[in-house]
């Protein structure tokens, strides 16, 4: 066997280089990996998506949605039947008569999966109400503001720029105290 002697000032070379490669190799992993996020076509479309929600007008929402567009709330407890695109726009008229404004924001991440083309994101939803015919019933009530949460499943075309299928998975017992609400079955 041989005798190796590392002196202390090799012996902190080292360690000084070992740990400025723990921090480089990470550091250059991320600056080379694929485009971030925020740049890619799939992420540009769903934030034009959120922007539709906000101008109240339902063929906004249609902008950027395929032929084959279908519109699905979950859970399916609700019994809440699939839409095509005009059902969908259709749906969007009598919801987007309720409010005064109306914010479609995500919560924390926006997560994108190129395996299915697929964005996902825990949103909040809603805002002031409107004293239309329907947003009076709940104004009546003392409720001049309504929020809830879903997350957005946000399937589109695989170069990203339709949406092909949009999944709704909302806040269920908020959903219904809304039905609830406006047909009169609950007051404040």
């Amino acid at each position: 066997m041989s005798n190796l002697h590392i002196s202390n000032s090799e012996l902190r070379l080292a360690t000084a280089t070992l740990t400025a490669l723990a921090v480089l190799v990470p550091t250059v992993y991320y600056l080379r990996g694929d485009k971030p996020q925020e740049e890619t076509a799939h992420l540009q479309t769903f934030r034009k998506l959120l922007k539709a929600y906000t101008t109240l007008r339902p063929a906004a929402l249609g902008a950027n949605a395929s032929k084959d567009f279908s519109h699905t709330v979950l859970p399916l407890s609700l019994n809440l039947p699939p839409r095509s695109l005009d059902n969908f726009q259709q749906h969007a008229v009598m919801i987007f008569s309720l409010f005064e404004d109306f914010k479609m924001a995500p919560h924390g991440e926006v997560h994108f999966s190129r395996e299915t083309n697929t964005v996902i994101a825990h949103c909040r939803m809603g805002g002031r109400v409107a004293a239309s015919e329907k947003g009076k019933v709940l104004i009546d009530n003392g409720i001049t503001e309504w929020w809830t949460e879903c997350v957005l499943f946000v399937k589109m075309t695989p170069d990203g720029t339709k949406i092909t299928e949009l999944k709704e998975f909302v806040n269920s017992a908020k959903a219904q105290e809304l039905q609830h609400r406006l047909s009169g079955i609950l007051s404040k």
